[in-house]
Parts: C-alpha cells; structure tokens; sequence
C-alpha cells in the first residue's frame, strides 16, 4: 500500500461506509472527507465526521502504518493539534489508537481496486491502461483532453512568459529565441536558442534587408562557418560574418549542431537558412502574430523557401540534386502548435486578456491531428484524434501522466479504479 493510494481511497470514499468503528469502538459516520491539502501540515482540513453521534470538525491524517505518526513527529507539531481523525492502512501502534481516533481501512477496500492499480503501477506497455480503454467514453475522453490541452498550453506559455522575464521583459527577442528553438526540434533546440540569444532582434532586424547578412550572422554563431570551403557563396558567408562578428563583438558559442536520425530537410543548416528567410520576409514576429485575425493569415508567413544557394545543398560542404527548402505543411503545423499559439495564449496571461487564451485554444483546435508515432500508438489502442487540439492532449497524457505513472491523478486511471469495480 502507498500513502498516495490511502489518500486517494479517502478522498473518493473508495472503501465500506456501513458500520465504521474505530479502534477504540466507537461508531463513525463521515459527513465530509474534507480538502485534500497539496501543502504542509495534516493530508485533509475541514473534515467533519460523527463519533457516536456527536459531531466533529477539523482535520484527516493518513498513514499507511499509524506508528508514522511518531516517525513523523506529529505529535510535537502544532500544525496538528485539530487533528480529529487518523485513517491508516494497518494499526502497529495500538497505544496512540487509545488516545487518536483512528480508522483502519485494510478490511475496507475492495480487492478488485487494488488489483487494477497494481496492474497499472506494473504494465510494461508504454501505455499504461491501453487493455482498459475500450471501457472509456466518448464523453469522458472529451473533457479529459479539454483539462489536457489546457495543462499543456499553460505550461508552455509559463514557459515562455520565463523566457520573456530572462530576456529583460522583451516580447520581440522572447519569441525571436522561442522560434529558433522549435526550428532547431528537439535535437537541437538548445543550441538554436543559444544561437538566438546572442543575436538579439534589434541587430537581426537591422539586416533585415539583407538575407545573406542574415544567414552569415545565424550560420557563424552556430559555428558553421569555421572550416575553409571552396565554393565562393560560403566564403562570402565567411567574410560577411567575420565582420558582422566583429562589429557587434558577439560572443563565442561552444557547441555544436547534431544531425543524428535526422532527415537532411530537417538539417540545422537547412533551419538556419529558412531563419534567416522568415526575418528577410516577415522581420519581428511577435507582432504580427498578436495582429493576425485569422490562424491562416499566421501560417501565410510561415510558408517560405530557403535562399536560392540551398535549392542544391543541404549542408554548406556538398553539392545536391536540385530541391527547394520549402518550410512545409508539416514544420507549419508544428510552428503553429508550438510557438505561435503558446504565445498567444502567454500574451493574453500577462495582458489578463481571457479572450486571447480562448482565441488559442480555439485555434489549436482548428488544425489537423498530427501523425506521428505516438498517435499512432494512441490509436491503436483506441484513443482517436482528429484535431490537433487532441493529438496535443494525448501527447500530454503520455508524457506527463503515463510515464511518471501518475494514474491517480489521471481522469482515465481514477475512472479505472472508481465504482463499479468496488465489492
């Protein structure tokens, strides 16, 4: 038995409400289980329960073993003292049970329940209640992914609202390194941050006439333009960088870019170029990206081509068949998905604007599922996405809430362990 599960089982009332006794023999009845407290001090405040028909309020502590309560210190904590009831799992320390109401469950809870948790805390599948899905509807599934969508949309626009504090409350150069991070995914986010961060939007905005200018200033902080080369483009990439380097003292990155797995469209040379084309296009994001009615009037300016250097190459070495960098239906969608809308719903948090965080919501919800591995797994099991908005919560579901096994906080595992599997 873990605490956690004890707490959960109280909390639902997950257990045999007729004839509760405690140790001490008197009759209880709970009125109310109280608020389950995520804070310090006792698990539930505000409960209120009868013992032998008089009514008590205050506080729930729960303890698989009731000797914690010692091991704890509970005792010589004021933070406890309106303790009114001790729910543990097994009594080991009889003494205290004189003195504390307390309330064993392990007779209590139904056999069935604990079996699907283990079940669940032991599943070797990536997804952990996949044999249980078919038991879950349409209904529940739907506002499961609404609560899920919106974990998700907050944590990335708390994220960028962090990004924005770190780059001294500057929107254009908080979605100026937010953009390059998503272009460089996630093998090499990090790194095409960086390279964001020591080139600030004002200087990439005053070359924004000139893309060249734009590629060397991107290309020489990623460290790319290092090594002799032969063909007379790169070595003017060189020379335009050493002197935009040496005009803006920009520092020197330590790193370097991978291309493990990866497809060459998606090479961070490749990225770096198309970069370059969105300021040569677009010039400051952010304020556009506010500006724009219409989601189609966004992804209009994220549909662009690299110079023309790379319609033959992939890398700045070797020469290839002929093949415009488009950016591309699917890059778009991920943009979308994980810049443009995070942002917009972080601006209307920090302008206190409700209307935008729905505007967001609403957008996601307008773009296609996305088509990846994970949502193929997702689907083979039974959970279906046809917008992005749902493809992003089954997303959210796997990683934040599958693989930490964190099933009694999921609304799919506490429906798995709820009624009417309680005997």
């Amino acid at each position: 038995m873990k605490e956690r599960l004890l707490q959960f089982i109280w909390q639902e009332k997950y257990f045999q409400l007729n004839d509760l006794v405690l140790e001490s023999g008197e009759q209880l009845i709970i009125r109310d289980p109280g608020t389950w407290n995520h804070d310090q001090g006792p698990d539930f405040l505000n409960a209120r329960i009868l013992l032998d028909g008089t009514t008590w309020a205050g506080n729930v502590e729960i303890h698989v073993k009731s000797s914690q309560w010692y091991q704890h210190r509970h005792q010589t904590d004021p933070a406890y003292n309106n303790v009114i009831l001790h729910v543990v799992w097994e009594n080991d320390a009889p003494r205290l049970s004189a003195s504390l109401p307390t309330l064993v469950l392990h007779h209590r809870v139904s056999a069935i329940l604990l079996d699907r948790y283990e079940q669940l805390m032991q599943s070797g599948g990536q997804l952990v209640c996949q044999e249980w899905l078919p038991e879950i509807t349409a209904d529940y599934w739907a506002g499961w992914k609404q609560q899920l969508i919106r974990e998700r949309i907050q944590r990335k626009a708390k994220d960028l609202l962090n990004l924005y504090k770190s780059c001294n409350h500057n929107w254009n150069d908080a979605c100026w390194c937010w953009m390059a991070r998503y272009m460089g995914s996630v093998v090499n986010g990090d790194f095409f941050e960086q390279v964001a961060k020591s080139l600030p939007s004002r200087i990439m905005a005053r070359h924004k006439d000139q893309v060249i200018q734009l590629e060397a200033l991107l290309l020489g902080q990623a460290n790319l333009l290092k090594e002799s080369n032969p063909d007379p483009y790169v070595q003017l990439l060189q020379r335009e960088y050493q002197y935009l380097q040496h005009k803006y003292q920009l520092p020197e990155l330590h790193g370097r870019m991978q291309k493990l797995r990866m497809r060459p469209t998606a090479f961070p040379e490749v990225r770096l170029a198309q970069l370059a084309m969105l300021w040569h296009q677009q010039g400051m994001f952010s304020r556009s990206w506010l500006e724009a009615e219409k989601l189609s009037d966004i992804t209009r300016t994220l549909d662009i081509t690299a110079n023309d250097f790379w319609h033959y190459h992939f890398t700045l070495d070797e020469a290839s068949p002929y093949q415009p960098k488009h950016t591309g239906e699917e890059l778009i969608q991920q943009l979308l998905i994980n810049v443009i809308i995070p942002y917009l719903y972080a601006a209307g948090v920090h302008q206190q604007q409700p209307a935008l965080q729905q505007k967001a919501i609403n957008w996601i919800g307008s773009l296609p599922a996305e088509r990846n591995a994970l949502i193929k797994q997702w689907q083979r099991a039974g959970a279906t996405s046809e917008t992005a908005l749902e493809s992003q919560a089954l997303i959210e579901l796997k990683k934040y809430y599958c693989e930490a096994r964190r099933c009694l906080d999921c609304s799919i595992g506490r429906y798995l362990l709820k009624e009417p599997y309680h005997s």
